[in-house]
């Protein structure tokens, strides 16, 4: 608690520091972004020998140049539309004419009450307004002249300087970033710089292609619609898209607004906007979602996030940031432990391992979302893994609940009968499609195959030892193997005589922890003192490796221990064929060999 309480009031300084520090940080972020885009062309300059300072002014100089065309050329196009307004002056005027028209509905009818009410507003006499103006002095007139233009020329010189910086100095920066954050942690800083520059790198690429697929198709429709500068206004839609979810707007606009202005009808204005939601739909729905989140590393939800909290710090910039610096926070999640959380929230990779999701499901006692889950896990990884590595974990997982008594009787109850019938369903249904059987269990080839010899399988003291008994058993197909469970519950005496009863020699005990191996080995010693040729193995489910623990287990008289189904499977398999072959070739034929001693 205290942990977290402490990381929610470093995120909440944080966020004020970046608030408040915003004039500054902001070019230094846009220099970041500039410098990730232009890191390669200086360095491949570089190795053509033209020296670091040389090529990082021609790079500086030529991505700086792209941008100032392209603005320029946006500004001229637009103040060339509006002076030429006056020219499409009726078509205009008729549109909103048009539009302000009332009909003859109801709503009609409420528009002009309203008109009319504004009317009998405006012919109120007001008393007239006294306005003293005082005259301006040059230098009043000269400061409020240059004002507007201050910041956004500053903001881009310190972008300019600050991106030069960042090209001539990027190993120094990087050392002086990992001797910030530790030099213990050298490795681990490095690691996360390089992800993020890939990521960020990927990403901006990505979105160079998905903004291309929009605006060339645009470009090229507006050309055919005939719209004037189409090739224009297709290059400013790939640009703009940049700038996310306002940019394209800021895009359309202008071609809606030409259209709507030169257009006598209403045609082309709804060929533009009808061009424009088709295209925006097919990338918004099927494209953005997959290509931004998979090349980025974020969720589609974190990135909306990211967007809405960076335009609240540092507003239509933060905007244009905030997936590249969102992308380095989860990046520092991912690589630092007491940071983790905010890999989890913005990352896309699950939150929970597969275990724990189907556990989760089934606490929530959803069967139909369990089974989901297990029968995808099952088509891409096969039936073995799913028990291996889902099924036998999430029932270690309830154990443990058990035993810490956190888990209900009626929760306990659904988890152990929806296992039994998943895996009774999964193997019908294999049986069914015939399916090929898991390489870890399937029979070896070439193999002549005689009658197995029965391996009892049995619980070692609880229902989830009985289940996971089970799955084993579902594991050891015939004729190569010949699986006998011993129901449950029964006493230590009761499953001695059920043993003995089915004439086994290998005895496959199963164990989920925690609190079975005690329960294993006494079972164990039962065993051995009454048969002592019996191969016995203990099967502790799910458990990490522990040599005294083994060691406990092996004084108990347990010949193996595994913890893994394909090791169980594997082992039962090396106690099943010599005993088979034993069985099957019991010596020399007395017949024969009292011929071949008569002969002469």
């Amino acid at each position: 608690m205290k942990t977290g309480a402490a990381s929610a009031i470093a995120v909440l300084i944080a966020a004020a520091f970046l608030y408040l520090a915003r004039d500054v940080l902001i070019p230094f972020a846009l220099a970041i972004l500039l410098a990730f885009l232009l890191a390669p062309a200086a360095r491949r300059l570089e190795r053509w020998k033209l020296g670091r300072a040389l090529s990082t002014v021609l790079v500086v100089t030529f991505g700086f140049s792209v941008i100032g065309a392209v603005g320029y050329v946006a500004g001229t196009q637009a103040v060339s539309l509006a002076a030429k307004l006056p020219e499409y002056r009726k078509n205009v005027t008729a549109k909103i004419r048009e539009l302000k028209q009332p009909g003859e509905g109801k709503i009609a009818q409420a528009q002009k009450a309203l008109k009319d009410l504004e009317k009998q507003a405006d012919l109120t006499p007001q008393p007239p307004l006294q306005v003293t103006q005082t005259p301006e002095s040059p230098y009043a007139q000269l400061i409020e002249f240059v004002t507007p233009f201050a910041k956004p020329v500053g903001t881009a010189l310190a972008v300019i300087v600050f991106t030069i910086l960042m090209l001539l100095h990027r190993e120094s920066m990087r050392e002086k970033l990992i001797g910030l954050i530790g030099p213990r942690r050298i490795n681990v800083t490095t690691q996360a710089l390089d992800e993020a520059s890939y990521r960020v790198s990927r990403y901006l690429l990505m979105q160079l292609v998905v903004n291309a697929c929009f605006g060339i198709p645009f470009g090229i429709a507006l050309y055919f619609i005939g719209i004037p500068n189409a090739a224009l206004w297709g290059l400013l839609a790939t640009l703009l898209r940049f700038i996310p979810y306002a940019g394209v707007w800021i895009a359309v606009s202008m071609p809606l607004a030409l259209a709507f202005a030169i257009s006598d009808g209403w045609s082309q204005v709804a060929w533009v906007a009808g061009v424009f939601l088709t295209l925006e739909l097919i990338l918004i729905n099927v494209v953005e979602p997959l290509v931004y989140g998979r090349s980025a590393g974020l969720s589609p939800i974190a990135i909306i996030l990211a967007a809405l909290f960076w335009t609240l710090l540092w507003g239509p910039v933060g905007l244009l940031l905030a997936t590249p610096l969102t992308v380095c926070v989860a990046v520092m999640g991912r690589y630092m432990p007491e940071l983790g959380y905010l890999n989890v929230i913005l990352g896309v990779e699950p939150a929970l391992t597969p275990q724990a999701r189907f556990y989760q499901r089934l606490l929530a006692m959803d069967e139909d979302e369990a089974e989901d889950l297990a029968e995808d896990f099952a088509n891409e990884k096969g039936l073995l893994a799913l028990y291996d590595e889902m099924v036998i974990p999430a029932l270690a997982l309830a154990e443990q609940d058990r035993h810490a008594h956190t888990l209900e009787e009626q929760r306990e109850r659904f988890i152990f009968d929806t296992i039994r019938e998943l895996v009774e369903y999964l193997e019908d249904r294999r049986r069914m499609k015939g399916e090929p059987t898991d390489e870890a269990t399937a029979k070896p080839k070439n193999v002549v195959h005689r009658p197995a010899p029965p391996v009892c399988i049995v619980g070692a003291r609880d229902e989830a030892d009985q289940v996971a008994a089970l799955v084993l058993a579902r594991m050891l197909e015939a004729p190569e193997f010949n699986p006998q469970v011993i129901p449950h519950p029964l006493l230590a005496d009761e499953t001695t005589e059920q043993i003995a009863a089915k004439a086994c020699k290998v005895v496959c005990i199963s164990a989920v922890p925690p609190h079975a191996a005690a329960p294993a080995g006494q079972l164990c010693k039962r065993l051995k003192q009454r048969f002592p040729e019996v191969k016995v193995m203990v099967a502790l489910w799910a458990a990490e490796s522990s040599d005294k623990l083994e060691s406990r287990l092996r004084d108990a008289g347990v010949d193996v221990v595994v913890t893994r189904l394909p090791d169980a499977v594997e082992q039962l398999r090396q106690f099943t064929v010599p005993l088979a072959l034993a069985t099957h070739n019991p010596g020399p034929n007395p017949i024969s060999r009292r011929r071949s001693t008569s002969e002469p």
